[in-house]
């Protein structure tokens, strides 16, 4: 077991005997007591954790409170009527999404949206590669990072990327979806230079979903590829940025003890720019400005919070057209 935080909450993260991934509220119900520290038991057959503190055992997929050890049998409270509230918990082809309710005392256990899904044709179990960096600041900034086309050849100037002196004139054709936005599968720019490993008639394709998901499908005509980035709030003005690639392709697989460094220090730069951001932000409070079709996507993600704030998973209209936009990097 392990415990995180998101959003701001503590979550005991764990695995039962069988391998079912569980997520509960990290504070025991009796006298706060972290459940992480303490133990996975069974309890009339039911997998729990067990609060370090009293023993109080909570079922992890309903945190109800099985056990109360120290109680009399001539007591009459039940043991039932307490609990550490359980997160719903997906996993998909190695990934745990766990949903977090806006009112956790409230919380009938059923989310009001689905589990992210990975598009159609996705190669392997797990995925291939997975790298991570801590973002500071606010979680919107952090999520905007993630559709700014424009930061990319200055943010990251690496050998295997874009330079900034070879900028050129792009056209990028969007359309709206279930929950976000998309760009239309097209041939990669020639001055990005990490697309040219992939060889062949290479499409690549790039999508947006709230909360904040990018997903990225590079396909030609014998591989796919998929890099799937994730921003997590944790702590107060935290995040955690994970990326994460599935493939087929075998030079790929080759390649990974070389790749794996410069996938960090890729995203690593994502985060140290965030970082530097957040000073200012700090000491200043600024106005952020929006600057022509650059940062048109940066201005839907607002729309597209906005939108779903007011009206839920249910009512959610998407409010985005679809648009050709024109940028250069």
């Amino acid at each position: 077991m392990s415990r995180q935080f998101l959003l701001g909450r503590p979550v005991v993260l764990g695995r039962t005997e069988e391998g079912q991934a569980f997520a509960l509220h990290d504070v025991c119900a009796h006298r706060a007591a972290p459940l992480s520290a303490g133990r996975q038991v069974t309890e009339g057959g039911r997998s729990c954790v067990e609060c370090p503190y009293h023993g109080w055992r909570f079922d992890v997929s309903t945190g109800k409170c099985l056990k109360i050890p120290a109680l009399s049998e001539k007591e009459e409270i039940k043991a039932g009527g307490f609990r550490s509230p359980a997160y719903p918990v997906h996993e998909d082809r190695g990934l745990i999404w766990v949903y977090v309710p806006e009112d956790l005392k409230r919380f009938d256990g059923t989310p009001t949206m689905p589990p992210p899904a990975l598009p159609e044709g996705v190669p392997g179990a797990v995925p291939k590669m997975v790298v991570k960096a801590h973002a500071e600041g606010p979680y919107d900034e952090a999520v905007i990072g993630l559709v700014d086309p424009a930061h990319t050849p200055y943010v990251h100037q690496q050998w295997f990327w874009r330079n900034p002196a070879e900028a050129q004139e792009k056209t990028k054709d969007y359309v709206p979806t279930d929950y976000g936005f998309k760009m239309k599968a097209h041939k990669p720019a020639s001055n990005g230079r990490a697309y040219k490993l992939i060889g062949g008639a290479a499409t690549t394709e790039i999508e947006f979903r709230l909360p904040a998901i990018r997903l990225e499908l590079i396909c030609n005509e014998k591989y796919t590829i998929l890099g799937l980035t994730a921003i997590t709030p944790t702590e107060d003005q935290k995040a955690d940025i994970t990326q994460m690639f599935f493939w087929d392709m075998p030079l790929l697989s080759a390649i990974k003890p070389f790749a794996y460094p410069l996938a960090k220090t890729f995203l690593g730069q994502d985060g140290n720019i965030l970082r530097l951001q957040n000073e200012n932000i700090v000491l200043e409070n600024p106005t952020m400005m929006y600057a022509g079709d650059p940062d048109r996507l940066a201005q839907w993600y607002v729309k597209l919070k906005r939108a779903f704030a007011e009206g839920g998973a249910e009512g959610f209209k998407n409010p985005i057209d679809p648009a050709v936009l024109h940028w250069r990097t």
